[in-house]
């Protein structure tokens, strides 16, 4: 499932569903800007779910908790209406006892996250962490304290880079941003059963962080290195034409034409045997340019400065 449509957060569909959290009244002072404590726990998503605090390992080990966290790791400082968390968790399937279920779930994650509240009495709807907010939840996270937020900073930052004409540096963070995965992500959806837009959506976004990064590797000098990541890559994705066309300036950059052109002889007898239909114009130019006796364009890279290359002293003149 690629799509759906978020539910009403008072859908009566769905059992026990109202216009709040049963028994846990709103804080009159929640609000989304208000920050997360500063010694609180930090979260990694980009590959199984793990919670650090104070350098220690406590991630839940209820598979469902753990689920409940990544969702609401992934609308971080956002309220999430209560029926929109049981419609994710049971599939738009809940059981009669999914109200109570979700709140014994939150319940045991106030206890993970902050246990010291829970140890010293602290009323349950003041969490300073996951708090109650109306119809659902709210998880508190400080900038920096989630992998993902990291990663789209720093893919933001690279962009920024390369906009100013820095590709050398962009490409420094365009690798330190996806070193940050370790595996499918969020690796708890797919074992609870959950939705798998989250998942798809976020693969397209280190995929389109990858594009970049190799854009920018080939814009300073590194054309050789990546054309075996980059056949991994079409043979993955055989349809993302951006790819193929990346592999064939890398391949025309590395004095490979003939290699360039035989690239897009296969890509384009995949896309019409997949889709029927011809590859798009990026393709098509990059295939004449190599025709032509020049090598293709890279693309977004046209106002980067070149790489300066450092000569070892009495090598001048």
């Amino acid at each position: 499932m690629l799509a759906r449509t978020e539910r009403s957060s008072a859908d009566p569909s769905l059992p026990g569903c109202t216009g709040t959290v049963p028994g846990l009244p709103a804080r009159p002072g929640d609000a989304e800007s208000e920050p997360a404590p500063a010694d609180g726990p930090t979260y990694r998503i980009l590959g199984p779910l793990e919670v650090h605090r104070a350098g220690v390992l406590c991630t839940p080990t209820s598979l469902k908790r753990r689920a409940l966290l990544t969702l609401l790791l992934l609308h971080a400082n956002r309220r999430f209406p209560i029926c929109t968390l049981i419609g994710e968790l049971w599939d738009d399937r809940p059981p009669p006892s999914a109200v109570a279920a979700v709140q014994m779930y939150v319940s045991g994650l106030r206890r993970v996250l902050d246990p010291a509240h829970s140890r010293g009495g602290g009323d349950a709807r003041r969490h300073p962490l996951l708090l109650t907010a109306g119809n659902g939840y709210l998880l508190r996270v400080r900038p920096g304290d989630l992998d993902l937020d990291r990663f789209r900073a720093l893919a933001g930052l690279g962009r920024d880079q390369r906009a100013a004409g820095d590709c050398t540096t962009s490409a420094e963070s365009f690798h330190q941003a996806l070193a940050l995965w370790r595996g499918t992500s969020p690796g708890e959806l797919g074992q609870a059963g959950l939705p798998a837009h989250y998942t798809v959506r976020l693969e397209e976004e280190r995929l389109a962080l990858v594009h970049d990064r190799i854009g920018a590797d080939i814009c300073t000098g590194r054309a050789r290195e990546v054309v075996g990541e980059l056949e991994e890559l079409c043979a993955r994705h055989p349809l993302r034409e951006d790819f193929h066309e990346q592999l064939m300036l890398a391949l025309a950059t590395a004095g490979r034409r003939a290699e360039a052109l035989n690239a897009y002889a296969r890509a384009r007898r995949t896309v019409v045997e997949n889709t029927g239909i011809e590859p798009g114009p990026g393709l098509r130019t990059a295939q004449q340019t190599l025709l032509s006796g020049a090598r293709p364009d890279n693309a977004r890279h046209d106002r980067c400065r070149p790489a300066v290359v450092l000569r070892p002293a009495g090598l001048d003149g």
